[in-house]
């Protein structure tokens, strides 16, 4: 009678795990069904100096989407890193359907290093993908990240905002490349995430093997995905990472991994038809003349930039009325480094 009982548990348990998520492993980092599994993806050293990223996989009882979220693309984004530090404890595996693969830093040697935009081989990830197995360190972990996360990914997020010197309101990017089910697919990962400043973005590379970003490269693979942008000045406010904790939980509610989560779905999006970064043609002093959010006519002065003494070098005008998304709130600018965007809001 106890063999009985032994067997028939048994044969209930492995009929549970059938119908249950199979292993998920990413790079060494393995988690099984109902599991939560931290640890490191490790970027050998080649060209340079090696680095490892801090990973989190966390494995539902039941199947369902596997949702990538990226934060640390660029180091000093800081309000997406904490967000994935505060929602680590409350994402019960237990509770979710499907998996989700936390990248709580995409480039640390940025992150350590105070840097913005670029790591220390003067490359900026976000610029890099699909990476280069045999690159430099920026080009070695686009590699791993397209390979070992991207690939197992059924959705993506890239989680950005502001760099150290950018101020920025929330927004989110959506691409398209044409292909209808991805396009409308990512458009509701877009509307879910809760931001309703949306850049409809159809300037992205249009090749698979030179994707440049994180999110077109998901894109290019047939998975949905978007950016969004929240928080700058490397600051880690509450309203700048609150945001992205609770756009993050609204997609775990849309996709259906955690049904409970509550929902930001936006009902009347501001669409951004057309944007234009305005950058630096001199090296200088930046002095900004608008703010984030500022609504600006066609050829206003957005800022100066001056030498040393004081003296203006150039001055930075709109190339169109819109909405400025950003600025760079700091002084130094460097010929070719981006100043702030003017974004055009769809009128209809």
């Amino acid at each position: 009678m106890v063999l009985r009982l032994m067997l028939s548990a048994l044969i209930l348990s492995a009929a549970s795990l059938a119908h249950g998520n199979p292993p998920l492993t990413v790079g060494g980092v393995a988690a099984r069904t109902g599991e939560k599994v931290s640890g490191w993806l490790e970027i050998p050293a080649g060209v340079d100096q090696g680095t490892r990223l801090p990973i989190t996989i966390i494995n539902g009882r039941n199947p369902g989407p596997v949702l990538a979220l990226i934060a640390g693309v660029h180091g000093s984004e800081y309000a997406a890193i904490i967000a994935l530090q505060r929602l680590l404890p409350r994402l019960d595996p237990e509770a979710l359907n499907g998996a989700l693969i936390l990248i709580h830093m995409a480039s640390p040697p940025t992150f350590y290093g105070r840097r913005t935009y670029y790591g220390p081989d003067e490359k900026n990830l976000n610029r890099m993908y699909p990476g280069n197995a045999k690159g430099t360190i920026s080009e070695r972990i686009a590699d791993v990240i397209t390979r070992e996360v991207i690939e197992r990914s059924t959705h993506v997020i890239d989680m950005h905002g502001g760099d150290g010197n950018e101020s920025l309101r929330p927004y989110t990017y959506w691409q398209r490349r044409g292909d209808e089910k991805v396009d409308a697919a990512s458009r509701e990962l877009a509307l879910a995430y809760g931001f309703d400043h949306i850049v409809i973005d159809d300037e992205r590379p249009a090749s698979p093997e030179k994707t440049l970003y994180t999110q077109a490269t998901a894109i290019w693979r047939g998975k949905p995905a978007i950016t969004t942008e929240s928080g700058g000045m490397g600051l880690t406010d509450d309203k700048a990472v609150d945001a992205h904790v609770e756009g993050v939980l609204s997609v775990l509610h849309h996709l259906h991994i955690l049904p409970a989560a509550s929902s930001k779905y936006v009902q009347y999006p501001v669409w951004v038809d057309k944007m234009a970064v305005l950058r630096s043609t001199k090296t200088g002093v930046w002095r900004p003349n608008v703010e984030k959010q500022q609504h600006v006519a066609k050829n206003a002065l957005l800022g100066r930039v001056l030498d040393p003494f004081g003296n203006v070098l150039e001055e930075v005008r709109a190339p169109f009325a819109g909405q400025v998304l950003y600025v760079v709130g700091t002084p130094p600018t460097t010929a070719g480094e981006p100043l702030g965007m003017v974004a055009h809001i769809k009128e209809d």
